[in-house]
């Protein structure tokens, strides 16, 4: 049982390996929370487990939910551009909502419990964005608890720009549209007080997307915006992974984007830096059609040769607190929620050495059975209170 246990904050240095592993572990579970969690020869003495519904799943690994900090949708075409072909149409509003719909119960289905999806017409217009948040909005936190980014294609320079982007944000914050705000920026297109006044007055905190340019830059744009996180590329310099090692803002990084490019350090550079990192999946249905967090685990530790241990916190608690979640979810501890994943490998270092294959065995909700494939028999969203018990049987 993985439980990361450890510092209330986003994990830094040595703390991003530390996984907390309790060997024949068990979860006693009430109303949802997470009310105990140990070995399981004291949880079996306590009173409450006592006549608690006992889940066995002997041989497997239990963990918290993934949460996932990089989803993107747009009404841009699922394929391609093709020179030899006419361009296609972009997609309908219906289409677009049940396209995220059928991709978050994916992500459920690979483990993913927290999603944040960053949403955009893909357009110039800032109007046009308004019609993509609303069906996110629809949609909920049905399969998963959603966390909605607006992603802003341009920042805003004229003042007609500005005044419909002011409309914008106004209609997006008055119906609970948005959580976050995307801004991207590099060392030629910062964004300007006016407009981070403006989303300051909304409430609504900042996501930086940064672009390129000098260190100094990204220092001054993280002093000036304040982000909760920054979208990285794979290969970020050392004199910028130096920069957001003295920055609170997580880096995100996703290992599935930019495969045909060539392996660079940047994990292990923001690391040592003393940063904090979350992984993504990164997905985009145009550029990176992939959205399980078990494999963005296994590219970075496989192509980016990150510890398989800090990229299973980078994955959970890390990217929970990239996404604002961190105090109720990321970690199996006394209080939060019981967002489990129970995997199907006798060892969590098979997730790797297994790649390819969805491990997901039971997915647990608030505590509620939402996914079962495992050989233990329960009604898929069937509340739950009882004891998740797991037993290590080994492995090198």
């Amino acid at each position: 049982m993985l439980t990361l246990h450890g510092p209330s904050g986003a994990r830094r240095g040595t703390a991003l390996e530390n996984l907390a592993l309790v060997q024949d572990g068990s979860v006693l579970i009430k109303d949802g929370l997470i009310a105990a969690v140990g070995s399981t020869r004291r949880l079996e003495n306590l009173k409450e487990a006592r006549e608690a519904l006992d889940i066995d799943i002997h041989g497997s690994v239990v963990l918290p939910g993934f949460v996932d900090p990089g989803l993107r949708v747009t009404f841009k075409s699922l394929n391609p551009p093709d020179r030899n072909s006419a361009p296609e149409r972009p997609r309908r509003v219906g289409q677009l909502y049940d396209d995220t719909l059928n991709l978050l119960r994916s992500c459920m289905q690979h483990g993913t419990l927290i999603a944040e999806v960053k949403g955009s017409a893909g357009f110039p217009e800032f109007r046009s964005d308004l019609s993509v948040l609303r069906r996110l909005g629809k949609i909920g936190n049905n399969p998963v608890e959603m966390l909605r980014t607006w992603q802003v294609a341009k920042l805003p320079r004229t003042h007609e720009e500005f005044e419909e982007f002011q409309t914008v944000l106004d209609r997006a914050t008055a119906r609970d549209l948005i959580h976050f705000i995307e801004i991207t920026a590099s060392e030629d297109d910062c964004p300007d007080s006016q407009l981070l006044e403006s989303i300051a007055a909304a409430k609504v905190r900042i996501k930086l997307c940064w672009n390129g340019g000098s260190a100094e830059a990204l220092r001054s744009t993280l002093q000036q915006c304040r982000p909760v996180s920054v979208t990285c590329v794979n290969d970020i310099p050392a004199e910028h992974a130096a920069v957001l090692g003295e920055s609170s803002a997580i880096a995100i990084f996703s290992p599935g984007r930019q495969l045909e490019w060539a392996v660079g350090p940047g994990l292990g550079r923001v690391i040592e830096a003393g940063g904090a990192i979350a992984l993504a999946s990164g997905y985009d249905a145009a550029e990176s059609p992939a959205f399980s967090m078990q494999m963005a685990v296994s590219l970075a530790v496989i192509r980016e040769r990150l510890p398989l241990e800090a990229a299973l916190v980078a994955s959970t608690i890390n990217a929970a607190h990239a996404v604002g979640c961190g105090g109720f979810s990321g970690t199996l501890e006394v209080g939060k929620r019981a967002d489990i994943l129970v995997l199907s490998v006798p060892d969590y270092r098979e997730i790797p050495r297994q790649f390819g294959i969805n491990h997901v065995g039971m997915v647990l909700r608030d505590g509620a059975v939402v996914l079962n494939r495992s050989r233990w028999k329960i009604g898929a969203h069937e509340p739950l209170t009882g004891r998740v018990r797991a037993q290590h049987i080994g492995g090198a």
